[in-house]
Order: C-alpha cells, then sequence, then structure tokens
C-alpha cells in the first residue's frame, strides 16, 4: 500500500459512509442506487447529491479534446465549491468533498470546515491541489484501500489510450445549487450546468433525466455504470422517530458495512499462495489442469449471469 499517494478504493456505500464519518462528517450516509428514478429517490428524501460512476473511454476522451462537456454546459460565474481532480486514485473521495463542500446544511466537523475555510478564494485548480496534498484527507482515503503489493504512486488522470488498454473507471458529482442543476466533474474544467431546479423535490424529479440523458450517449452495450446518493443518516432518523423495525434494519445494514469495510483492509496473498500450495502439491499436472479449466468455466458462467440479470 502506497505511504505517500492515493490508492484505488471500491465505489460502495458503505466505505464512503465510515470515510466521510472519518473525516468529521455529522449525520451523513451514502446509499447505493440499483435504479434512478424519483420514486427511489423520495424514499431517500433528503438527498444531498448524487455520485455517478462510470468507464472513462473513447467518447470522453473525445469530448475531452474538445474542451466540451458531454451533455450540459460550463458554467464559470456561479459560486459553486469546485475542485479539479490532479491525482487519478483520488477521484472518489473528491466527488464525495465535491458535493459535500456545496451543502450548507451538513454538519462538516472541524477538518473539513477548517479545510474549507482554508481554500476559499483559490481557483479549482489549486483547490484539487491541496486536496491531493492533505495528509488527512489522503490517510482516511487510503485507508479503505485494499493492501496491493504493486501499488504504484502519483498516477495521472485519464489520458489518451486506446480503448482495449483503457481500464479507468471515473466518479462524478450531481448537486442542485443556485437553482440549478450541476455536475461537479474534477477532469472537466468549470462545473457544468444541466436545467432549471429549485428545490429537492424538483431535483428529484429531474436528476434522473439528467443522468439518463449521459448514459444514453454511450455505446449501448456500456453497461459498467454505478449511482449512489448522500443522504440523511437513516439509522438517526429511524430512532428519532421512535421506529424500532427501521432501527433494526438500519443496524444490521451497518453490521454488515462494518464487516465489508474490515474485509478491505485485510491482505490474503499468503494465506491464497497456502492454499494453492496444499491443493495442488498432491495433484498431477493434468489433475490440476483439469481443476483450473473447471474454476475459469465457472467463472465465465458467474460473469454471463450477472449481465444476463442486469
Amino acid at each position: 500500500m502506497s505511504e505517500s499517494g492515493w490508492n484505488t478504493i471500491d465505489s460502495d456505500a458503505g466505505l464512503f459512509t465510515e470515510l466521510v464519518e472519518k473525516l468529521g462528517v455529522e449525520n451523513i450516509e451514502i446509499n447505493d442506487l440499483y435504479s434512478i428514478d424519483s420514486d427511489t429517490l423520495q424514499a431517500l428524501k433528503p438527498v444531498y447529491g448524487i455520485i455517478f460512476l462510470f468507464k472513462y473511454g473513447k467518447l470522453d476522451r473525445e469530448y475531452a479534446k474538445m474542451n466540451k462537456p458531454i451533455t450540459g454546459e460550463y458554467d464559470s460565474g456561479n459560486e459553486i465549491f469546485f475542485a479539479n481532480q490532479t491525482i487519478q486514485d483520488a477521484c472518489a473521495t473528491q466527488a464525495v468533498l465535491n458535493i459535500l463542500f456545496n451543502q450548507n446544511e451538513i454538519e462538516l466537523g472541524k477538518e473539513l470546515n477548517d479545510f474549507k475555510s482554508f481554500v476559499t478564494g483559490f481557483d479549482s485548480e489549486m483547490i484539487g491541489e491541496t486536496i491531493s496534498n492533505s495528509e488527512l484527507i489522503r490517510s482516511i482515503h487510503n485507508s479503505f484501500s485494499t493492501p496491493n503489493l504493486l501499488a504504484i504512486d502519483n498516477k495521472p488522470p485519464p489520458k489518451n489510450q486506446d480503448d482495449k488498454n483503457d481500464g479507468l473507471f471515473h466518479f462524478v458529482g450531481y448537486i442542485y445549487k443556485n437553482n440549478c442543476i450541476y455536475e461537479l466533474d474534477g477532469l472537466k474544467q468549470y462545473p457544468i450546468r444541466h436545467c432549471s431546479c429549485s428545490d429537492q423535490d424538483e431535483f428529484i424529479a429531474k436528476i434522473p433525466q439528467v443522468i439518463q440523458q449521459r448514459i444514453s450517449k454511450y455505446d449501448s452495450s456500456e453497461l459498467r455504470f454505478s449511482l449512489l446518493a448522500i443522504t440523511d443518516n437513516k439509522l438517526e432518523k429511524a430512532r428519532l422517530d421512535n421506529n424500532e423495525i427501521e432501527v433494526s434494519q438500519q443496524l444490521n445494514k451497518r453490521e454488515l458495512w462494518r464487516r465489508e469495510n474490515e474485509l478491505r483492509r485485510t491482505d490474503y496473498t499468503g494465506l491464497i499462495v497456502e492454499l494453492l500450495k496444499n491443493i495442488s502439491k498432491e495433484k498431477t499436472d493434468s489433475e490440476w489442469e483439469e481443476m483450473l479449466q473447471r474454476g475459469r468455466s465457472k467463472t465465465q458462467q458467474t460473469i454471463a449471469e450477472s449481465l444476463y440479470k442486469q
């Protein structure tokens, strides 16, 4: 694991929830969205922002060359907190921070409030550099990365690549502020304005169309998208409502999140190597090859079934 750079982290609701809590943000959690529609978002109100994860590919590079957003239009004049992305693997945390720093009703906590005050007046590139150089933010971000003996420091943001070699994913945020829906993409020059929006209900009504319009620009075979919603803390809300059933469900969800986050921090390399040694030592070469082939077939079947369900 890198001690000085930024490491890749998963797109996961429990991970991001614990991450923002460790940064000192109060009464916030992040939930997976399995569909993007108004009814789903209404059930999660209040929704402070949406995080959109997608495969950064040919279309994105083409618009980047033209210095244009894929949908919407640049807005350089509104009072939006916006940080450019200067380190590739920081984009997940940066997308979250871009949303949180634009919400006046969220209690950021002392550390992030001090940080926001410090960078006020900086341009977007300098804010991005300051985030990338924050030891606090980087160390908490990296605490959720899977141990990797081959981690590479300071990888640049996505550049021009052949599609076949492009394995990069990118996070952007969507918020409503100053009577508009904005897209906050750290790889873009400015915030991107999409449409008018006056309140929470209108945001919930319009944001599905904004995101669907973006998705429609990609090839129809592209299925690698993920969505997360930044909301209030549902456990605390259930406790305030004296809803014992909901409290129990939320406690179970958070216990699952806790276990998954602990597993992410564990390096299983040694265990896997020893298991393979024990399995293979009594096998002939042909038996070993046959077992590997069964494993490959099972993996391909699992992937095919997963894609069919989507």
